[in-house]
């Protein structure tokens, strides 16, 4: 810690003088001006004035490239690591199909608008400032999707509604969306502490938060393949009313997992975990059991089995995680 200590001028005013290194490598000289921002009650940030009004980060894209997936993924790396403006530049005319899949890749990015655009140049801009990105939002709204996404394949199984288990796995779109704006957000607060410290995260929470980003993304995964095995497989009455049941107990540990995790400075986890872990133990215990029943014999059936425990250990490793990271008192 680089203490200081506070003079008085006249009037009143209170000061303190800035680090020579921290000055000469800001570029900061007599006479500049600084920005003194306020993060709590009890911490204030000072930085150059130039810093308040960032320049956008731009960078380029070559169209065609080798592969049309290729351009696809260089759009959604620069998304990730954090560019405003990506230009989409073509040395020949962007086709109206790669054109339209362009899109639909842009389409997956929250906040990524088209700014301008000719035959051979797209421009999209990142339109969301940080301060309205708030990972902790973030979480509890993939937490709420996946929430809804299983209280439908609860009702599609009890109903034996095909239709609605068909839909479930469109909403991992929108899982996914999320991710990426949550993996955006966790760079820019690691690559810019100021962010972090609006957010009111340290830099180990910013890492958690990376961590069960990951996880959720995987759990929409797991549940939209759980929803297409569902789909597509015939099942007897007594047989969806069993698997409703333990659908409906991840969507129990589902909610559990994700408040343990926003709880966790709480000191609320461990408890949340231990439930979490027993209605684990409870689903492991009744997949092996539906497994020995004559309804449920055959290789689709044994897959979603294998489904329902894969999202049942995901969401033990989120609350794992949030007991992990908890503040030692």
């Amino acid at each position: 810690m680089d203490a200081r200590k506070v003079l008085e001028m006249g009037g009143g005013t209170l000061l303190i003088s800035l680090p020579k290194d921290w000055t000469k490598r800001n570029g900061v000289k007599k006479g500049a001006t600084v920005a003194v921002d306020e993060l709590s009650a009890r911490k204030l940030i000072v930085r150059p004035i130039e810093d308040v009004v960032d320049k956008p980060r731009e960078i380029e894209v070559e169209y065609p490239g080798e592969d049309l997936s290729e351009v696809m993924n260089d759009i959604t790396g620069a998304y990730l690591l954090g560019f405003d403006v990506i230009r989409i530049v073509g040395k020949k005319v962007i086709s109206r199909e790669d054109r339209a899949k362009l899109k639909a890749t842009m389409a997956h990015l929250v906040g990524l608008e088209i700014m301008d655009e000719d035959s051979k140049r797209v421009v999209v801009q990142f339109l969301l400032e940080s301060s309205a990105i708030i990972p902790e939002k973030i979480v509890r709204r993939m937490s709420s999707i996946l929430d809804g996404m299983l209280r439908d394949i609860t009702e599609g199984l009890t109903k034996g509604d095909a239709k609605l288990l068909a839909l479930v796995a469109e909403r991992d779109d929108e899982v996914d969306r999320l991710y990426f704006l949550l993996v955006r957000a966790i760079r820019a607060a690691i690559m810019r502490p100021e962010i972090a410290e609006s957010y009111g995260l340290s830099p180990v929470d910013v890492l958690d938060y990376r961590v069960l980003a990951s996880f959720l993304e995987s759990v929409g995964d797991a549940v939209a393949e759980l929803s297409k095995k569902l789909h597509y497989s015939r099942t007897s009455r007594q047989l969806s009313r069993e698997l409703a049941a333990c659908v409906s107990r991840l969507k129990q540990m589902n909610d559990l997992a994700t408040q343990a995790f926003i709880s966790r400075r709480a000191g609320r986890p461990r408890s949340i975990k231990m439930t979490v872990n027993k209605l684990s133990q409870e689903m492991s215990r009744d997949l092996g059991r539906i497994a020995q029943l004559p309804v449920a014999q055959g290789t689709s059936v044994a897959e979603t089995l294998g489904s329902l425990e894969r999202v049942s250990k995901l969401l033990v490793d989120v609350s794992d995680l949030a007991v992990i990271t908890q503040p030692i008192s």
